[in-house]
């Protein structure tokens, strides 16, 4: 089984990946901008951030928060790929 460059784009780009990242990561930028747009659907993501900043506070106490984001998207876009697959797999059967 040889993987094309379609299948290649669909496991790092597809619209399974695209929308779970932006369910997690959209509405905390929202919140981020704005507090009164901070609804319940950020939970997951906000967990997601939370531990992520007290797991590097500790790690690097000198650190503002908002060095957090980066790591943050990476892990989200992570996560979306995993999911993404595991949705696909789900899906074929």
């Amino acid at each position: 089984m040889t993987l094309t460059l379609t299948d290649l784009r669909r496991i790092f780009a597809g619209r399974s990946v695209i929308a779970v990242f932006a369910i997690l990561v959209g509405p905390i930028v929202a919140g981020a901008l704005d507090t009164d747009l901070m609804t319940p659907l950020a939970l997951p993501g906000y967990i997601a951030l939370s531990l992520g900043s007290s797991i590097g506070s500790y790690l690097f106490p000198n650190l503002a928060l908002w060095v957090f984001w980066a790591p943050f998207l990476f892990g989200s876009y992570l996560i979306s790929i995993v999911t993404a697959g595991l949705y696909r797999t789900v899906r074929s059967f």
